[in-house]
């Protein structure tokens, strides 16, 4: 069950189901960076009653059926078990070798045609020409976005941006009526996808690159003003801006029919867990005591130079403590190096088996504390393996000693982190 990257298994699979895929009305978002906050707006955005608004993304951050949500609620395990069941079965009978994240994705079909959603937000799991929810028809979408694009998982996606671009790029497909792209991306990328819509007839809107007084001009409503929103770092004004831009679109066309002031309120409710994600994190069942923290899920360079502005913003020359576990195969040095300074302290630790992806693994922290140490990043790295133990050793620090305390590196770390906090928040 790894990465195998390709549409026939899935095809097929489909097939034997009953094409669900090709009932759904899907907006489909694809980048780097900002594909599960971009997913987040859109679908905040579209609730209203009695509509049923399906979204997914991956990786979730608590249980497996977090990926799969209608109007922000998790698909009931009952149901998500018997939709899995009926795939096992036809993926076995045909011996169609399906890999797990195409699996989940056809539950995620399924369950949407099942319950006739108005509309399906679909995040790309990794890459977009080859990705599994691609086997969506281009007829079908309603709307393309893409975000920040940037280097990451090379060996599948290729290393260079360019390279990149087109595999995110080909979620444009023919019959894709409109394609929304992140201005800050690299002129690299915009020309790539400029391309593609040119070839497939796709109109492109390119996203205002620059902040501009935090706001978003559209054609249906007028002027956004963002400064007024909950938003915790500049790059969700990028992602909000190509999340909008898609939503203008839909509303110009008669697609939707939302007024501004709905706009508005909807986006006042929109949380990204594991992103920038300040909480009390509860780190003893018995007494309940919490430790302030801030979470992120920065995972690549990209993401990580933006967390590396925020914090510096947020805390300046002020000395912080990481903690910090990393995705097995990533590139550490592009992830460490904007976050790391002398002053810092790094305890390095590592998560357990993800649910559902059992491709996935932590890079041992030997590994990354001998790279850190070698860099010269910081020298006050310590590695505690035993990931329960971390945050109540942190706890202990006594208040002239205590920094602010960062978790970053991977959301598979930030996911069990809040599991632990979850079920020792229970009465």
């Amino acid at each position: 069950m790894a990465i195998e990257l390709g549409l026939s298994r899935i095809t097929r699979l489909l097939e034997h189901l009953g094409n669900p895929q090709k009932s759904l009305r899907v907006l489909h978002v694809a980048g780097t960076n900002g594909k599960g906050s971009v997913c987040s707006y859109l679908s905040s955005i579209l609730q209203q009653k009695p509509y049923q608004i399906g979204k997914f993304t991956t990786p979730h951050l608590v249980h497996v059926t977090d990926s799969i949500t209608i109007n922000n609620k998790p698909i009931p395990l009952d149901q998500y078990r018997d939709i899995r069941l009926q795939l096992e079965a036809l993926n076995n009978t045909h011996s169609l070798k399906c890999t797990e994240f195409e699996l989940l994705t056809c539950t995620a079909f399924k369950y949407f045609y099942d319950v006739k959603c108005q509309w399906c937000v679909i995040e790309v799991g990794l890459g977009g020409r080859l990705d599994a929810t691609n086997a969506i028809p281009g007829s079908n979408k309603a709307c393309c976005g893409i975000t920040k694009i940037g280097l990451d998982h090379e060996s599948f996606l290729g290393n260079t941006l360019a390279e990149i671009s087109k595999e995110k790029a080909g979620i444009i497909t023919e019959g894709v009526p409109f394609t929304v792209v992140d201005g800050t991306n690299d002129k690299s990328v915009i020309s790539v996808v400029e391309d593609k819509c040119k070839v497939l007839g796709s109109r492109l809107y390119v996203t205002d690159p620059k902040l501009n007084g935090n706001i978003i001009d559209t054609k249906a409503w007028g002027v956004f003003n963002l400064s007024e929103l909950p938003l915790n770092g500049e790059y969700q004004i990028f992602n909000l801006r190509v999340a909008i831009g898609m939503l203008d679109y839909l509303q110009i066309n008669g697609l939707i029919d939302i007024s501004k002031d709905e706009v508005a309120a909807r986006l006042t409710e929109v949380d990204w867990p594991g992103r920038l994600h300040r909480m009390d994190y509860c780190y003893d069942p018995l007494s309940k005591k919490t430790l302030p923290i801030l979470m992120d899920g920065a995972h690549n360079g990209s993401a990580a130079i933006e967390l590396a502005k925020y914090l510096r913003k947020e805390y300046g020359d002020q000395a912080l403590t990481f903690v910090m576990a990393v995705t097995a195969g990533k590139n550490l040095e592009p992830l460490c190096q904007p976050l790391l300074r002398p002053i810092d302290r790094l305890i390095l630790t590592q998560f357990n088996n993800v649910e559902g992806m059992p491709w996935i693994h932590a890079t041992e922290p030997d590994e990354i504390k001998d790279f850190i140490l070698t860099k010269g990043y910081t020298e006050n790295v310590t590695i505690e393996g035993n990931l329960h133990q971390v945050l109540p050793s942190l706890a202990l620090t006594t208040e002239d000693q205590r920094r602010p305390i960062v978790v970053c590196g991977s959301l598979y770390l930030c996911g069990e982190l809040l599991r632990i906090h979850k079920n020792h928040s229970k009465e």
